[in-house]
């Protein structure tokens, strides 16, 4: 293959977005995290903030793309009163993923990219999900969080019930499904160093496909 792109969903605590960082780093390929919605807005005219409210998004709503709210990557113009809905922004938020995908290698953490860039479209995807154990999760989260053990508890569960709903909604898929992904990796288990390496093994295989 040309180039091979990297999407990374991760448990908050598991390290999955310093694994991104470093990975991109090992290999000198780009990383884009927030920067997605940067593009999105400037793509689309939208302000910022307005992507920033469907990246907070917490709430138990239904599938947003019809029964089963599979992504159809359809767009709604400006003239239109949805045209800032959580549907458009969203869309715009992958109508970049998907550009970057055609373009280069690169790193993409989180976003629901391994959902967007579905393998039937883009075979060059290495679709990564970095988990650990929760007591894991729990010390790494202390390193970053000044909070008390139980309010670091709570933010651990509040964060994956909210990624687990925005995949619900925006993609109709579960976040955690194993079938979504080519790695599960545990950094409980492998460590960081252990993450990277399977992952740029995996890489280089792609790349020589």
């Amino acid at each position: 293959m040309e180039h091979v792109v990297i999407t990374i969903a991760r448990e908050y605590g598991s390290g999955g977005r310093t694994i991104g960082e470093r990975i991109s780093k090992k290999l000198g390929i780009p990383y884009y995290d927030k920067d997605i919605i940067r593009m999105a807005s400037e793509d689309s005219g939208i302000h910022e903030s307005l992507f920033g409210r469907v990246d907070e998004y917490n709430s138990a709503k239904p599938p947003l793309f019809g029964k089963t709210g599979v992504y159809t990557g359809e767009l709604i113009p400006p003239q239109s009163k949805d045209f800032t809905s959580d549907a458009n922004l969203f869309t715009y938020q992958a109508k970049i993923i998907k550009e970057l995908a055609r373009e280069k290698s690169c790193v993409i953490i989180g976003r629901c990219a391994n959902a967007v860039l579905n393998p039937s479209d883009f075979p060059n995807v290495l679709r990564v999900f970095v988990h650990a154990d929760w007591d894991f999760r729990m010390q790494e989260a202390a390193k970053k969080l000044s909070k008390s053990p139980k309010e670091i508890e709570k933010f651990l569960q509040k964060d994956d019930k909210r990624k687990r709903e925005y995949s619900r909604r925006f993609t109709g898929k579960e976040w955690t499904d194993p079938s979504g992904y080519d790695l599960c990796l545990d950094t409980s288990v492998l460590g960081y160093d252990g993450c990277i390496a399977k992952i740029e093994e995996a890489y280089q295989e792609m790349l020589n496909k």
